[in-house]
């Protein structure tokens, strides 16, 4: 029996048969109800200003959600970003940050009967609006507790849709089980949080997920067809990173650049043959362009200027940046909560490393030289970006770079060492099924430990030793307005959710013949 020609197969691929639709059901919604409560969970029990610069993205917003798009480029907030004009209830001071013996009880909350609407200058003044205005209009409606909760919800939602899909895709448009490990290990903590806080980072992350996770079987795997459904996932996730932050062009053309370098001949032939891909590749060009060209119009990469040390040159910022900073960077990457105040106990970090190295190292071992070369590529790229650019401008604002700030390129490690442990047949499926089940009786307790932490650190403070930090999530003398129970019961049901997705994509006899029979309608 022959095959069809790439074309027919594209066509075949994009039939929505039962099978499909049930598998579609399965990964697509299930991952979704798991993903937004765990970050619904941070929403819930976090307060006014919990992520860095939250304040600063609620005032543009809510500046958005009132018509203010493109407000005047001035020296508002630090020396950079602009003015908007807000409720004054919504804006309140941080009396806690960096303190992390200190609870949030000093802190007044958002609300009460002053709405007098006031001029507020704001670093994130000067940024893309869109994001703003998808999370914004629940602030301007309520500029109390409710507003910010649902518009923190709203954020989680637009999170866990991007990280729904790449679930899906990488469970149903693979044949390989133990890409859904890969999927858990890069979503890390830090990324629930920022989703379940106002911050434009945390879809930003979201969207590199999305996008690498529909380039892995569209640019690595030539068994499967060309899908539609991957090309408009491909371009809805590249239009988003490259959308919300200034860095968001450089970073998909990055993943662009390590998934399609090499490429196999054949498959390129098809994507050119392919119109969807070109309906893409036109999509991601004009958001790319409309992205930059608003970061150059509104300066939205200026940054605020602080007094450094003389004598910082580049070289000594690159040696300071390897051998200083680059430590924080990879525990960034999981996780520092809060204003980067909240260290967990090493350990919480050494577990997580402990699930990266199970997919990384024998990616690295049993891969081809070209695995090789993008599982390091999704690490030194970022890295290298982040490095160079702090060491260039630290003679004028410092080092001001973040582990975060690597994660929309960085997440491209553990999910493409996944896809090569599948593809090279290192484990046989019993044994894909029990690695995917081990990493995630390994991540999802620990994505509760970050959150319970950190909950701590709000409502008590942590103490200077063991013996004066306590441990109960529901204690202190602070709690958010929902109750601290209810926040650490919703983040507790969607790590039940993950769990039961990761179980049922990788295992049981029916589970198995569905997803068989999807991949094989492709």
């Amino acid at each position: 029996m022959t095959s069809p020609p790439p074309a027919a197969a594209s066509r075949a691929g994009d039939s929505s048969g039962r099978p499909g639709r049930l598998l579609f059901r399965r990964t697509w919604w299930t991952a979704f109800i798991g993903f937004f409560l765990v970050c619904a969970g941070w929403a819930l029990a976090s307060p006014y200003d919990a992520s860095p610069d939250e304040r600063e993205h609620i005032v543009r917003a809510v500046g958005v959600a009132r018509g203010e798009f493109a407000p005047k480029p001035e020296a508002a907030g630090g020396g950079t970003g602009a003015f908007q004009h807000v409720p004054a209830s919504i804006v309140r001071d941080n009396c806690w940050w960096f303190d992390p013996t200190k609870s949030v009880a000093c802190a007044k909350a958002p609300g009460g009967a002053d709405q007098q609407i006031e001029r507020v200058g704001t670093r994130a003044g000067r940024y893309n609006p869109v994001y703003y205005a998808l999370v914004g209009w629940p602030m301007a409606l309520w500029p109390n507790w409710l507003g910010l909760t649902l518009a923190r919800l709203v954020s989680a939602a637009l999170v866990s849709a991007l990280l729904a899909s790449a679930a899906h895709s990488l469970v149903a448009w693979t044949r390989h089980r133990i890409a859904a490990a890969g999927l858990l290990v890069a979503v890390t903590p830090i990324t629930a949080h920022l989703a379940g806080s106002i911050n434009p980072n945390g879809i930003e992350i979201a969207a590199g997920v999305a996008l690498v996770a529909a380039l892995i079987p569209t640019m690595l795997d030539p068994e499967q067809p060309l899908r539609r459904a991957a090309m408009v996932q491909i371009a809805i996730a590249g239009s988003v990173l490259m959308t919300v932050r200034a860095l968001g062009p450089l970073w998909c053309a990055a993943v662009l650049g390590i998934m399609l370098i090499p490429a196999k001949r054949e498959r390129v032939k098809e994507l050119l043959r392919f119109r969807p891909a070109w309906w893409a590749a036109g999509t991601l060009f004009a958001a790319g362009a409309a992205g930059a060209l608003w970061t150059v119009v509104m300066k939205a990469s200026e940054m605020m200027p602080v007094q450094v040390p003389p004598g910082i040159t580049v070289p000594k910022a690159i040696r300071h940046e390897v051998i200083v900073r680059w430590p924080d960077y990879f525990t960034e990457v999981i996780g520092v909560p809060s204003w980067l105040d909240t260290h967990l106990p090493g350990t919480a970090y050494y577990l997580w490393y402990l699930a990266i190295g199970c997919l990384v190292l024998p990616a690295l071992a049993f891969g081809a030289w070209s695995d090789r070369w993008r599982v390091l590529a999704f690490f030194l790229a970022p890295f290298a970006v982040i490095t160079l650019s702090d060491a260039i401008a630290a003679h004028k604002v410092g080092f001001a770079g973040q582990g975060r700030y690597m994660l929309p390129v960085a997440v491209g490690v553990p999910l493409v060492a996944a896809f090569v442990l599948g593809r090279r047949d290192v484990l046989d499926g019993a044994r894909s099924a029990s690695l995917v089940r081990m990493i995630a009786l390994l991540v999802l307790p620990l994505q509760l430990a970050f959150l319970g932490y950190t909950m701590i650190r709000w409502q008590a403070g942590l103490g200077t030793s063991v013996d004066y930090t306590p441990l109960n999530p529901l204690a202190g003398t602070w709690h958010p307005p929902a109750g601290s129970a209810t926040a650490l019961l919703t983040a507790v049901a969607g790590c039940v959710v993950l769990g039961y997705w990761a179980w049922t994509s990788t295992g049981g006899r029916a589970g198995r013949q569905e997803r068989t029979a999807a991949v094989s309608a492709s």
